[in-house]
């Protein structure tokens, strides 16, 4: 049995696959302990898996600001978060520290090479983080979530970790979910915060009149509504309802949700966000359609018409 100190926040996208590796350990025997930032989603993520973190006063990259103020400011988050990782890694001490990429690992990095304790970095994109890219120059252990990660040369790709799927009858899942449709409907999920809001919220909202044969639910409301066939719905920490009751999904391209679509082998057209740090949605999403059974790339921009025509190729 292992002390193992596992640091991840932000999003999402980093954290769930860490308590799936973590929760994993644990049932091993290893005593685990977690570190997260201090955003308010991170604590509420981790929370609704029945963990409590060790919280670092840190909530983003000097690098991921333009402001002179925030970037003092982080850079002084930096130092606070580099003593507080240290006195509770002398206090913990842990055999070994994952890292699970983002902001927030870069602290432990620092304090697992200064103290000789064996560091591995899982990076969930196909294209290294900056955390990343200092990780693997430091001598940490590197290992992916895709067979390709640009920006290193060496790594071991393992996959992401993804919670298992729980499959639920459609009925009651709907039930869960709050959604009144017919048992039988053809389903299509909208999932990821950024789908629900702004210009391609109103494609998938058109696309969603354009195929009235289908039932489109969106996880991005505040509370509950209903606009024809289009049902929204706020966002759910457990997704085993959504992914029971639905034959398509529609989601971003971030790497741990593509992970989980290729787990519950639903046909999925991802949707990359023409933001990402290099590209890295764009790439995921090459990689992803490879390795998935039925999926279909639809670029940002593009008409709610095409999108319908996609959708109904593959109901």
């Amino acid at each position: 049995m292992s002390r193992i100190l596992i640091a991840s926040g932000g999003t999402g996208g980093h954290i769930f696959p860490a308590v799936v590796f973590g929760k994993g350990l644990q049932e091993k025997g290893d005593t685990i302990s977690w570190v997260c930032g201090a955003r308010k989603l991170e604590g509420e993520i981790y929370h609704s898996s029945g963990i409590e973190p060790v919280i670092l006063p840190l909530s983003g990259s000097p690098m991921g600001t333009k402001s002179p103020a925030k970037i003092l400011t982080r850079l002084l988050d930096v130092i606070r978060s580099l003593r507080r990782t240290w006195k509770y890694v002398k206090d913990f001490k842990p055999d070994r520290i994952y890292l699970f990429g983002g902001y927030i690992s870069f602290a432990p990095l620092i304090v697992a090479k200064m103290r000789g304790i064996p560091v591995t970095l899982h990076e969930q994109n196909t294209v290294a983080g900056r955390v990343t890219k200092i990780a693997s120059r430091m001598g940490a252990k590197i290992i992916t979530g895709w067979p390709v990660c640009e920006g290193i040369k060496d790594f071991t790709y393992t996959g992401i970790p993804v919670r298992e799927p729980v499959r639920i009858p459609r009925n009651e899942a709907l039930r869960i979910l709050g959604v009144n449709v017919h048992d039988d409907a053809k389903i299509v999920g909208v999932t990821g915060g950024s789908l629900g809001s702004g210009p391609l919220s109103e494609i998938l909202k058109s696309a969603a009149k354009l195929c009235d044969e289908c039932e489109f639910v969106f996880l991005s409301a505040k509370e509950r509504h209903d606009d024809g066939n289009a049902h929204f719905i706020p966002p759910q920490w457990d997704m085993n309802p959504f992914y029971s009751a639905c034959d398509i999904i529609v989601c971003r391209s971030g790497g741990s949700t593509l992970a989980e679509a290729l787990k519950w082998e639903i046909p999925t057209i991802t949707i990359p966000w023409p933001g990402a740090m290099d590209n890295h949605q764009s790439k995921n999403a090459a990689e992803f359609v490879k390795l998935a059974k039925n999926a279909r790339v639809f670029k940002e921009g593009d008409s709610p018409e095409n999108l319908a025509v996609i959708i109904r190729e593959m109901i």
